[in-house]
C-alpha cells in the first residue's frame, strides 16, 4: 500500500495541485516562494494536526467571496434571501489517493468507494470546512449585530472620512481570523475514482463532491498511515534567549535550544528503559541501579548524619514528629538529564586511554550537529513504527502496526556541506528501511517527501523523484493573485537516459555555478 497522489486545493498559492508521491522518496524542488514549503505545510496540517489553520491559509482569491458570504448573511437578516454557497470552492483540501494491494484490502475496508472495489485508487478528501454552518452563521451574525449597535452611538460628525472608525468584525474574513478553528474542522469524504481528471500542465482538476455527501464518522487513515515530520526550524547550536522581562527585550530571557542528548533521552525511554515494563533482559541492570542505590543512600544518611543530630539537640523533631530521613533514587533518565550527557571524543594522536579529550554537543559544528540530528531522528521514527523494543508494549493495545510511513522532510540542507548534503538524501530511505520486516518488503511501505533549495540535494535524488513547483504570472483579471503548478519532471521531459543524463549534467553546472558566485563573493 503507498499513497499515488495528493491533491491540495485552495491552500495559500496551492489552488488546485497534484503532486505524485514516489513509491520510495520524492522531492519538491523548485524556486522560493513556488509552494513547496506550502504544500509540505498542508500535509502537516490535514495529515498530522488535523486542522489548525488561520484565514491566511485560504487562498486570497477567495476572500472576496467569503467576504460576499457575510454581507449575504446579513442581507438575510433585513429581509433579503442568501444563496446557498459552496464551501468546496473555497475550503482548503487534501485529496489523498491510495494503491491498495488486493491482499490488503481488509486493511481499507472503512474507505472502499463501492462495494465491488475493483483494484482502483481509493481516494478520501480532508477538508477543513465548519463544523456546524447554523453556529457559526448564527455566531458570526451576533458579532456583527454588537458592532452595528455600538457604532450607531458614534457622531458621524467627528468621524474622519479618510480613516473610518471600525470594531471588530467588519468582515467575515476579519471575524475568522478569530474564530476560525473554534467554528471549522477538517471533514473527511469518500472520493469517486471514477471522476478523476488528469492534470493539464501543472494544474489539477479536482472532483467536486455530491451534494448529499456525508462526512466520515471517523479519522480514515487512523491505523493506516503513520505520519512522521522534521521540520526545518530544528533549533540546534548554541542556545538564543527568548521571552525577555518585558517587550524586545530578549537579552534577558531564558535560554532555550535544542539538544541532542534530548532526543537520546526519548529514544531511550521509548524503546531502552529497564524500569518501564521490565524484561528478563533487564535484570542485570535493575540489579545494577538498585545496589547503586542503596549504597548511595547510605552514604547519604551517614553524611547528613551529624546535621540531623545537630537538629534533634535543639529539640526538632521533637517527639510526636516525623523524623528526617533521606533516600536516593537512581534512573537512569536522571543520568541522561544533564549538559554533559552526550559528548563527543576528538581524535588525539598517541593519545592514552585516559587522555581522550571530550567536548559537549555544544562545541561540534552546528552542521554535523544537525545531521546525526536528522539521522537519529529518521531511525526512531522507524523503530516507534516498527514497535522497536518496550515501544511494541506500549503500543500492545493497537491491533496492527501501521502499513504506510510517510516521513517529512524539510530543507535538509540547512547547515550542512554539499558533500553531506548528497550522503544525506543518499541514505536517509535505506535508514527507514533498516529493520527486519522492512528492507525490500512490500507488506510495510515507506514514503519519504523532501522539500529542498538545494541543487546538491536534487542532484543526487532520482530524475524520477523530482517534482517541481513553479510560479505562475498573475492573470490580468480583477482579485486574481500568484498560484503555482507542479509537475513532475520524468513526466514533463520524459524518462529516458538522455534526458537524465542532461539533467544530471544540468544540474551539476548549477552546482559548479553556485560554487563560483560563493568564491566570489568572499
Amino acid at each position: 500500500m503507498h499513497i499515488d497522489f495528493v491533491e491540495i486545493s485552495n491552500f495559500r498559492k496551492l489552488l488546485a495541485v497534484r503532486i505524485d508521491i514516489a513509491k520510495k522518496s520524492t522531492v519538491f524542488v523548485g524556486a522560493n516562494n513556488s509552494g513547496k514549503s506550502s504544500a509540505m505545510v498542508a500535509l502537516r496540517r490535514f495529515l498530522v494536526d488535523h486542522g489548525e489553520l488561520s484565514i491566511n491559509d485560504f487562498t486570497l482569491s477567495h476572500w472576496a467571496a467569503i467576504n460576499a458570504l457575510g454581507r449575504a448573511w446579513e442581507a438575510e437578516t433585513e429581509g433579503g434571501e442568501a444563496e446557498e454557497f459552496d464551501w468546496g470552492s473555497v475550503a482548503p483540501s487534501v485529496d489523498v489517493w491510495l494503491s491498495v494491494p488486493d491482499n490488503q484490502v481488509h486493511f481499507v475496508q472503512k474507505i472502499l468507494p463501492t462495494l465491488d472495489w475493483d483494484g482502483s485508487p481509493i481516494g478520501v478528501r480532508l477538508r477543513f470546512e465548519p463544523k456546524k454552518i447554523e453556529d457559526y452563521k448564527r455566531e458570526y451574525l451576533a458579532a456583527r449585530s454588537a458592532v452595528k449597535a455600538v457604532l450607531a452611538a458614534v457622531d458621524p460628525g467627528e468621524e474622519d472620512e479618510s480613516e473610518p472608525f471600525s470594531l471588530w468584525p467588519k468582515s467575515m474574513v476579519e471575524f475568522l481570523s478569530k474564530r476560525l478553528n473554534a467554528l471549522f474542522e477538517v471533514k473527511s469524504y469518500l472520493l469517486d475514482p471514477s471522476a478523476l481528471q488528469d492534470p493539464k500542465e501543472g494544474e489539477a482538476f479536482p472532483q467536486a463532491l455530491p451534494p448529499d455527501s456525508e462526512p466520515l464518522a471517523d479519522d480514515p487513515f487512523k491505523g493506516l498511515i503513520r505520519i512522521d515530520e522534521i521540520s526545518a526550524q530544528r533549533g540546534l547550536g548554541m542556545p538564543v534567549r527568548k521571552g525577555g522581562k518585558g517587550d524586545g527585550d530578549p537579552e534577558n530571557g531564558p535560554r532555550v535550544s535544542t539538544k541532542l542528548s534530548a532526543q537520546l533521552r526519548g529514544y531511550y525511554a521509548q524503546h531502552l528503559d529497564p524500569f518501564d515494563q521490565p524484561e528478563a533482559d533487564d535484570l542485570v541492570a535493575l540489579q545494577a541501579f538498585h545496589a547503586a542505590r542503596v549504597k548511595f543512600g547510605k552514604q547519604l544518611a551517614d553524611s547528613f548524619a551529624s546535621a540531623i543530630e545537630e537538629l534533634e539537640g535543639i529539640g526538632y523533631p521533637g517527639l510526636t514528629d516525623p523524623k528526617l530521613s533521606l533516600a536516593a533514587d537512581l534512573r537512569p533518565l536522571d543520568a541522561l538529564r544533564h549538559g554533559s550527557a552526550l559528548n563527543y571524543e576528538v581524535p588525539t594522536h598517541l593519545a592514552d586511554a585516559d587522555l581522550i579529550n571530550r567536548l559537549p554537543e555544544d562545541s561540534n559544528g552546528l552542521g554535523y550537529q544537525n545531521l546525526v540530528s536528522m539521522v537519529f531522528a529518521l531511525m526512531a521514527f522507524r523503530d516507534k513504527w516498527m514497535r522497536r523494543g518496550k515501544a511494541g508494549k506500549k503500543d500492545a493495545n493497537e491491533s496492527h502496526v501501521p502499513r504506510l510511513h510517510l516521513v517529512l522532510v524539510e530543507e535538509p540542507e540547512a547547515h550542512l556541506h554539499a558533500q553531506v548534503q548528497q550522503v544525506f538524501i543518499a541514505h536517509a530511505y535505506s535508514v527507514l528501511r533498516k529493520h527486519e520486516l522492512l528492507g525490500e518488503s512490500e507488506e510495510f511501505q515507506t514514503q519519504m517527501v523532501v522539500s529542498t533549495h538545494s541543487s546538491h540535494v536534487a542532484h543526487e535524488a532520482d530524475f524520477a523523484s523530482l517534482r517541481y513547483f513553479r510560479r505562475m504570472p498573475v492573470h490580468a483579471v480583477r482579485g486574481a493573485v500568484p498560484v503555482s503548478r507542479v509537475v513532475g519532471l520524468s513526466r514533463t521531459f520524459g524518462d529516458d537516459e538522455d534526458t537524465k543524463r542532461f539533467v544530471r549534467r544540468y544540474l551539476k553546472s548549477l552546482i559548479a555555478i553556485c560554487s563560483l558566485r560563493t568564491a566570489r563573493s568572499w
